[in-house]
């Protein structure tokens, strides 16, 4: 249904999982969160499903982290998912999980994005953990990630700052695996999933709980 926080649609084997919440740049609430937890949760169990694809609605952003107005309302305590925020910074996945940057991720949304195997992005995407600003610390996963991922001077930048980088700087330094025009990021993430879900399962499990 079209007013659900998360969409979801079963294709050629793969799952792509949407945050559709634009009118908060696909901001995280506790209902969302819950959502997308219990999603991957059976998204693991679903012979059918080979790969993941995590997007968000709307094409100015991917994720901006967490709903702080929402969380707010419910007493400023984040509700904590078994396998981290959004259901997936401490989600130790058997299936191939990409990320599909249709535009900035920020915070937590970056941290959504640095959880995932592979990232397209958008070429206007954004990319920082900007939490420093709001006098927040990035507690779900991107202090350590980032730092495994790119330079760690650059890292150290981002996060100290709560500089954003482009989609370009963000694949010059190893951060996304592909670039692309913003109307081309879901056909790439889709050529890459159908890629993987057609790949015997064992073996791509184990390649990627390997790592």
């Amino acid at each position: 249904m079209e007013n659900k926080k998360v969409l979801t649609e079963l294709k050629d084997g793969v799952l792509i999982v949407t945050i559709n919440r634009n009118e908060r740049r696909n901001a995280i609430d506790p209902e969302t969160s819950a959502m997308m937890e219990e999603i991957l949760n059976h998204a693991e169990k679903d012979n059918e499903v080979g790969c993941i694809i995590i997007t968000g609605a709307g094409e100015k952003s991917f994720c901006a982290g967490e709903d702080l107005s929402a969380y707010d309302e419910n007493g400023g305590c984040q509700t904590i998912m078994e396998h981290g925020f959004a259901g997936i910074t401490e989600r130790v996945s058997a299936k191939p999980i990409i990320c599909a940057a249709n535009g900035t991720a920020v915070a937590g949304g970056l941290e959504i994005a640095v959880s995932c195997d592979l990232i397209v992005a958008a070429e206007h995407a954004r990319f920082g953990l900007s939490e420093v600003k709001v006098g927040l610390l990035a507690t779900s996963g991107g202090l350590i990630r980032l730092p495994k991922l790119i330079p760690q001077k650059i890292a150290a930048e981002m996060c100290l700052t709560g500089k954003l980088i482009s989609a370009q700087r963000a694949y010059e330094v190893g951060l996304v695996n592909y670039v692309v025009p913003a109307e081309q990021v879901m056909d790439k993430a889709m050529e890459l999933a159908q890629t993987v879900a057609q790949q015997t399962k064992v073996p791509v499990s184990r390649t990627k709980t390997s790592n």
